[in-house]
């Protein structure tokens, strides 16, 4: 596959695993530092090669992941491929020799320090907590100082030569992140009725009581179940959110168009993010 794949890098974040996950080990996967570099080397783009990207979107211990939802809420072109969900173990590891007794700081991405709050307070009680911007960072960072500690994917552990210490650190076994694969090229048609489809769509609503409320009401006369909601401040307008959707249906129904008409209708501005496969 020549299509460039972005991810939320270095090589070992779990980001990582879930593009080759996605697409395979032969697949040209190029890591990125940030949400906004994804996005921005998404919308710049040009010729039929266009790159395509994967970034997380939420996880089951601590919700949604807010700089995708923003960068989603500021690049109107990037639609949604499908949506995947990945198990996501996180083990602390250090450098070979360490013992736990050692560790005084424990670094990971903010998100996967939350996901180990409980057992981290158990375990090392007394470790400093230090966020990174992302998991193959902690890595990389325990791999160079004594006493230092990452939570990380198995992956990075091999990659920075680390011994993992303690496994499956997460507060919740059933702990996944679910994944968006996102391109501004043409989006293939979802087939087959059997296929469980989502969409997302973002409104802005008025700040006025009930209003949300209101705006919803048309989905519920549908039967349309909603499977997520997310509200986002408005950049520029303190105390305004931003309404992020997801929507079990794929519009292809009457009630389903006119449902969201009248929400569109009632919303001071709306648009849909994309319809996609949820595996």
């Amino acid at each position: 596959m020549n299509t460039p794949i972005l991810y939320l890098g270095p090589e070992g974040t779990h980001s990582h695993e879930a593009a080759i996950r996605r697409f395979g080990q032969k697949a040209k996967l190029l890591p990125c530092l940030s949400h906004h570099e994804i996005f921005s080397r998404l919308v710049t783009a040009r010729g039929a090669n266009r790159p395509q990207a994967v970034v997380p979107v939420e996880n089951s211990s601590e919700g949604p992941v807010t700089q995708t939802l923003d960068q989603l809420a500021n690049h109107p072109t990037v639609g949604i491929m499908d949506s995947f969900s990945l198990p996501v173990p996180q083990h602390l590891m250090a450098r070979r020799g360490t013992a736990l007794a050692d560790i005084r700081r424990v670094c990971s991405h903010p998100q996967v320090l939350g996901q180990c709050r409980e057992n981290l307070a158990r375990l090392l009680p007394r470790a400093e907590l230090v966020p990174e911007s992302s998991t193959a960072v902690a890595a990389g960072r325990a791999a160079q100082e004594p006493g230092t500690a990452a939570l990380a994917s198995a992956a990075a552990a091999r990659i920075q030569r680390l011994t993992i210490l303690q496994k499956n650190l997460q507060d919740s076994p059933e702990n996944t992140t679910r994944f968006f694969t996102l391109t501004t090229g043409k989006v293939p048609q979802a087939a087959g009725k059997s296929t469980r489809l989502r969409s997302l769509i973002y409104l802005v609503i008025g700040n006025r009581p009930g209003a949300l409320l209101h705006v919803l009401a048309p989905f519920d006369a549908a039967e349309i179940n909603l499977t997520f909601i997310q509200s986002r401040p408005l950049p520029g307008r303190p105390w305004e959110y931003g309404f992020f959707i997801e929507a079990a249906t794929d519009w292809s129904s009457d009630s389903a168009q006119a449902a969201w008409q009248l929400v569109r209708a009632l919303s001071e501005s709306g648009r849909k993010i994309g319809t996609y496969p949820a595996k």
